[in-house]
C-alpha cells in the first residue's frame, strides 16, 4: 500500500518546488509569507468554512491574513506541507498520525468536520454491498480517508485489499471512471460522489462513513514552529473558522452557495451533499479533543491505519493533538 512513508518529506522536498497542480491556487509569494498563513485545502465540503471565512470576512475581521491554496488531491497537499511549502493544512485524521510518526513536525490544532453520507463507497450494477467487492476493480485514493473506509468496509464483509483489484487514482477521477465503466466501484467524496450519482448508469451507494460513525473526519494541521512564533494569530485563524459555520448555521442556503462555489460545484447539484457532513465549532472542539476524539476515535483511526500500513502503530495520540488554541 502507499503511504505517506519515509520518502515523503525528502521527495516532496526535491519535488514540490512550484504551484499544487493544474488549477490549484497559488502558493503565497515569498514577500506574503510573513503576514499570510499559507493554507492548504482541497475541493472538499467538510473544508467549506474557509470559503465562508474569507468570503465574509472574518479573517480581516480577526486581524489575520490566509492564503488558501487547493490542490487535487491528498497526496498533493501532504507533499506541500512536508516540503514547506504550507503552514497549515487541512486533512485526513489518517494523515495527521502519518505526518507525526514519520517526524513531521505539526500539531492537530482543530477538529474540522465527520463525515456520512459525504465519504462513499459507490458501484455499478450487480455490486449491493462490501462483499459483492471480491474480484472486482475498485478505484481510491490510497493513503487516504478513502481507503480507511474501504478498509473497513471489507474487514466487515471477511475481505481484504488482496480479495480487490486495487485501481490507485484520485478521489477527483473516481466518478468518471466508474462512469465510464473502466472500474466496477470506486471509493471518494462530495461532491464527486453527487457528481457519480447524478450520472446514473446504475451507480448506486453501496456503503458509506455512516456506517462507520466518527471514523472518518477532517483536521487541521499546524506547523509548530508557526505555533511557538504566532500562537495570537493561530487563535485568530481558528476563531474565523467558528464565525463561519455560525454564519452558515443562520444563512443555510448562502453559505452553502458559498462552499459549492469554493469546491468547484453549484448549489442545486450538493442539495443533498451537506448533510452528509457534520461541521464542528470550537466549543464541540474544546470538549471533543480533551474527550471521545482524544480517547476513543483517534486511537480506533490508528488502529486501523496501523492494520492497512499506513502508519506502524508507534504513534500516541495524545501527543498528536495540542488543544491550546481553541479560546475559552
Amino acid at each position: 500500500m502507499l503511504t505517506v512513508a519515509a520518502g515523503l518529506i525528502t521527495a516532496a522536498a526535491l519535488s514540490l518546488t512550484g504551484c499544487a497542480s493544474a488549477g490549484a491556487g497559488d502558493a503565497a509569494t515569498e514577500e506574503d509569507t510573513d503576514s499570510a498563513f499559507r493554507m492548504g485545502t482541497q475541493p472538499w465540503l467538510g473544508y467549506g468554512q474557509w470559503y465562508v471565512a474569507e468570503d465574509q470576512g472574518f479573517f480581516a475581521d480577526r486581524g489575520v491574513q490566509v492564503d488558501i491554496s487547493s490542490f487535487a488531491a491528498d497526496a498533493e497537499v501532504n507533499a506541500a506541507l512536508a516540503a514547506g511549502r504550507l503552514d497549515m493544512a487541512n486533512v485526513g485524521s489518517q494523515a495527521a498520525l502519518q505526518f507525526i510518526e514519520e517526524g513531521l513536525d505539526v500539531s492537530i490544532v482543530m477538529l474540522l468536520d465527520s463525515a456520512t453520507t459525504a465519504d462513499a463507497i459507490l458501484a455499478g450494477d450487480g455490486i449491493a454491498s462490501a462483499a459483492d467487492l471480491a474480484g472486482k476493480r475498485v478505484a481510491f485514493e490510497e493513503g487516504a480517508t478513502s481507503e480507511i473506509l474501504l478498509a473497513e468496509a471489507l474487514a466487515g464483509a471477511g475481505l481484504d485489499f488482496e480479495d480487490i483489484t486495487v485501481v490507485p487514482t484520485g478521489a477527483d477521477t473516481v466518478a468518471p471512471m466508474l462512469i465510464a465503466g473502466q472500474v466496477d466501484a470506486g471509493v471518494t467524496y462530495e461532491p464527486y460522489v453527487s457528481e457519480a450519482l447524478a450520472a446514473g448508469d446504475g451507480i448506486e451507494m453501496i456503503e458509506s462513513a455512516a456506517d462507520h460513525p466518527g471514523l472518518i473526519s477532517d483536521v487541521l494541521v499546524v506547523r509548530n514552529e508557526v505555533l511557538e512564533q504566532r500562537p495570537d494569530e493561530v487563535r485568530e485563524v481558528l476563531a474565523a473558522w467558528d464565525d463561519a459555520v455560525a454564519f452558515s448555521t443562520d444563512n443555510v442556503e448562502e453559505g452553502r452557495a458559498i462552499i459549492a462555489t469554493g469546491v468547484g460545484s453549484k448549489p442545486e447539484e450538493l442539495t443533498t451533499a451537506f448533510d452528509g457532513v457534520h461541521y464542528y465549532t470550537l466549543a464541540e472542539n474544546r470538549e471533543l479533543l480533551s474527550g471521545s476524539y482524544l480517547t476513543e476515535t483517534l486511537p480506533a483511526l490508528a488502529e486501523v491505519a496501523a492494520r492497512i500500513g499506513l502508519i506502524s502503530g508507534s504513534v500516541d495520540a495524545a501527543s498528536t493533538i495540542d488543544a491550546t488554541f481553541l479560546g475559552n
